[in-house]
């Protein structure tokens, strides 16, 4: 036991850190998982915690996702749970939030592939109509919304794009707990961006129950 009051007090500092440490699991690649505040030992019991559905929390993992390429990945949305999985090579590399189609627009269920990427898209379908001073008099407006003499219709940003049927597709967006876009697949702009820098033309995307 150390003798004076400084080294009793980086002995007990150092002691409370190794603590620490040996209790926060990790993962194979030697990073927490975090979930809610709390760790995660491994994907099986993020996916089982009882918070799952509820959760924003995006799991990851570093080396699957360096090993993403098109041909190698898939995306599958759960809209149940409201949550989307990248898997590489047959295992699941990123789970993360999503907002899918409300009741009045829903977003088909199937198997589909990207077909188009742009990474400053906007929507030709929903946005906001501008007056000629260029003042916003409808921001939740559609392509046939009344445009004013000298306004015009601007489509909503939807970033980081990926179409994969009609007028449906991946975008960074809004991403409530619940069904709430207007059938797009809304995704949080880091997952979104992972997605997009590893997915490509092709890349296979299922929508399911």
């Amino acid at each position: 036991m150390p003798r004076s009051p400084l080294a009793f007090l980086l002995f007990l500092c150092v002691s409370l850190l190794l603590a620490a440490c040996s209790s926060t699991p990790k993962t194979p690649h030697g990073k927490p998982l975090m979930k809610d505040g709390r760790y995660s030992s491994s994907y099986d019991a993020f996916v089982a915690d009882p918070q799952y559905r509820f959760t924003r929390d995006i799991w990851y993992h570093d080396e699957r996702i360096r090993q993403a390429q098109t041909r190698n990945s898939k995306i599958v949305i759960h809209l149940k749970d409201q949550r989307g999985v990248l898997w590489v090579n047959g295992q699941p590399a990123m789970n993360f939030p999503v907002c899918t189609g409300r009741s009045t627009h829903e977003t088909p269920r199937g198997k589909f592939s990207i077909i188009q990427k742009d990474a400053d898209y906007r929507s030709r379908s929903y946005g906001s109509v501008f007056d000629a001073s260029g003042l916003c008099v409808n921001s939740d407006a559609t392509s046939s919304s009344r445009v004013p003499s000298g306004g015009k219709f601007i489509g909503a940003k939807m970033p980081l794009w990926m179409r994969i049927h009609g007028g449906i597709g991946l975008h960074v967006g809004t991403v409530f707990r619940d069904a709430n876009s207007h059938g797009c697949i809304r995704v949080p702009v880091e997952a979104c961006r992972i997605l997009f820098d590893k997915c490509g033309m092709g890349t296979t995307v299922v929508v399911q129950e």
